[in-house]
Formats: structure tokens, C-alpha cells, sequence
């Protein structure tokens, strides 16, 4: 969820079917452009995207469907007020990290080095967290390839590690900032700068959640 409604940024209610179906058809362009080998999911808005995109990307290796690894990162975004009130805003606070221990340190210099990594989240609203992420998945990766003592197999690590973006919703509206031109980006819908009510949201009764969707506004 973004911001809060407003005559002037109306409510769209989404279904768990609108993001799978949404998520099914970005899948055939992402696999086909990027083919990622690791999910990293902002959470918690990028948690199900991901688990869902999984599905739709698994990879086939000798005859074999296997599972693309996830990772979580935990990030928070407020504003400080000078005194105990916060609000959403533009500083991000990371709670939570990437698991190296998990992603074959000894196999991959770290983990991070040689793969096609896709940045998961639900939103991109004004991107802040978007860059933050990708700005120290760059800064762990530099870390990594540090390590790496032969010139000639740093470099082609280099080269063979990527990184990309895929968001449920882009907003069409103006961001914190610009992506570098190495990200790759993808979104499954883009849309104007709504209320978007996602199902995960909802603290009360799912199926009215649904049917509410009957009052959506077009765009």
C-alpha cells in the first residue's frame, strides 16, 4: 500500500488473482530477457510476488525443474519529525540483510558473484527503497569481487553478475531518482499514481476485500 486515499488519488482494491495473473504475464518477457538465478525480495510487499514468480521461472536443469533461491531484505522508510513521531517517508532503515551464509560463499566468492540477480517488490511508488536496495547489492558485490585475487576471473565475474529489478505496479509518476543503465527493470503494470489496497493488506474480511473491487476506479 502507498499513501492514503484522497479525492484526487482514489482506492484500487487488488485480488490475490489480479497479482498472480499480473505476475504470470510479466513472467515469458523476464525469462526471456533476464532468466534470473536469485530472487532478492523487499520485504514485505515483494515476499508473494516473489514465491509466485518462482513458480513461473523455475529453471530446468538436466531434464529437472529447480526452485530459483529467494532472499529476503528487511527495509524501513520513514521520516524523522525531530522528536518520538515518524512517518513514511525518504531515510531507509535496513532491519534486515542478505543470508551470504546461505548463497555458497566458497562456490561463488561470497554468493552474490555470477548471478543474475532480480530485485523483487510489490510497488514502485517513488523508488527510494528500489535504489537503496540496489545501491548495496552494488556495494556487496564490489566487496566480493575484492576478494577475488586473479585479475582474469574477477573480471569475467564481473561481467556474468547482473542485477534487475521487477515490481507488480510502477507508478507513472515522478521518482527519488534514476535507475543506472546496467539495471534491468521490468514491471508487471504500469499505472497512475493510485491507492493500491493489496490482498496481503487486508486486516479484516478478504472476500469483502474482493467484492469492494466492483467499486474500483477505471484508469
Amino acid at each position: 500500500m502507498s499513501h492514503l486515499p484522497t479525492p484526487d488519488v482514489p482506492m484500487v482494491r487488488l485480488s490475490y488473482n489480479d497479482i498472480h495473473t499480473a505476475i504470470q504475464n510479466a513472467a515469458v518477457k523476464i525469462k526471456e530477457e533476464f532468466a534470473p538465478t536469485l530472487f532478492i525480495a523487499i520485504g514485505g510487499g515483494g515476499f508473494i510476488p516473489a514465491r509466485i514468480l518462482r513458480t513461473q521461472l523455475k529453471t530446468d536443469i538436466n531434464g529437472k525443474k529447480r526452485n530459483i533461491p529467494i532472499q529476503a531484505v528487511g527495509l524501513v522508510l520513514y521520516e524523522s519529525m525531530g522528536g518520538v513521531e515518524e512517518k513514511v517517508g525518504t531515510e531507509v532503515v535496513r532491519t534486515q540483510w542478505l543470508d551470504f551464509s546461505t548463497l555458497g560463499q566458497n562456490f561463488n566468492h561470497g554468493g552474490l558473484l555470477g548471478r543474475r540477480i532480480l530485485v523483487v517488490d510489490e510497488v514502485d511508488d517513488t523508488r527510494t527503497t528500489l535504489m537503496y536496495t540496489i545501491r548495496e547489492l552494488k556495494s556487496d558485490i564490489e566487496k566480493q569481487l575484492a576478494d577475488v585475487k586473479d585479475e582474469k576471473e574477477r573480471e569475467r565475474l564481473r561481467e556474468e553478475t547482473k542485477l534487475a529489478i521487477f515490481v507488480v505496479h510502477n507508478k507513472l509518476k515522478e521518482k527519488a531518482g534514476k535507475l543506472d543503465d546496467d539495471v534491468a527493470y521490468f514491471s508487471a503494470v504500469d499505472t497512475p499514481d493510485l491507492w493500491l489496497a493489496y490482498p496481503w493488506e487486508c486486516d479484516g474480511d478478504i472476500e469483502a476485500h474482493d467484492g469492494l473491487r466492483a467499486q474500483n476506479p477505471k484508469f
